[in-house]
């Protein structure tokens, strides 16, 4: 029997995160979107939508919950929000102060070897759910030369998995640039030569910290 998401404290704080900055991009943009309804739609889709457990069992949780505030607007626009505009809306929201924040505190461990290991650990516990689970995450971590670098190769995607539930699976592309800015804000650089998301057989991520020798490595190959 499927167990269905509950409104928990990652809903509530994603919503809280993202909702305002997204809807006020849009109202300066022309669509103004009822944030009443948008957070019905919200409610809804979490409860459509199947458990992947709490932050402390799936980080990645926080991920889902924000891909599904961001498609609840989409859906409460009516129409109204063109696909571009959407993407637009998406990497303003991520760009909040309280998103940035988050980000930066993971910075003075983002780039150990501990950081590695704690990734490493998280994909082992997780991993094994995604079997019977298309809202789960699977990644593969693999360690780097040094703790400047690693590499982690995304074999399922959640986001992936509610894009194709709320039929918009043609938006989900826009969401993957919350990758990037997230490692930035880290210190690092995100170099990824195919998604998931845009029909690739699996998402690779090479991340190294800013300024790094694997940094200034991969750029004079580029």
């Amino acid at each position: 029997m499927v167990a269905f998401m509950k409104y928990s404290f990652s809903e509530t704080l994603m919503w809280f995160a993202l909702a305002k900055p997204s809807l006020k991009y849009l109202s300066k943009n022309g669509i103004n979107v009822s944030k009443k309804k948008a957070k019905e739609i919200y409610r809804l889709m979490t409860a459509r939508t199947p458990e992947i457990g709490g932050l402390a069992e799936n980080p990645l949780r926080i991920c889902l919950s924000g891909g599904m505030v961001w498609l609840s607007i989409y859906e409460a626009a009516n129409g109204m929000i063109e696909d571009t505009c959407f993407g637009e809306m998406v990497t303003t929201s991520m760009a909040s102060p309280l998103i940035i924040f988050s980000f930066k505190k993971k910075a003075k461990t983002a780039f150990t070897i501990e950081g590695q290991k704690k990734k490493a650990a998280s994909a082992e516990k997780t991993n094994p759910l995604s079997k019977d689970q298309p809202f789960h995450w699977n990644m593969e971590v693999i360690y780097g030369r040094d703790a400047d670098e690693y590499r982690i190769n995304y074999h399922q995607c959640g986001l992936c998995a509610l894009g194709k539930q709320e039929g918009l699976s043609r938006l989900v592309p826009y969401m993957c640039a919350l990758d990037i800015m997230s490692v930035e804000w880290m210190g690092g650089v995100l170099y990824r030569t195919k998604t998931l998301a845009t029909g690739g057989d699996f998402c690779d991520f090479y991340i190294c910290k800013k300024d790094s020798k694997w940094h200034k490595q991969r750029e004079s190959e580029i």
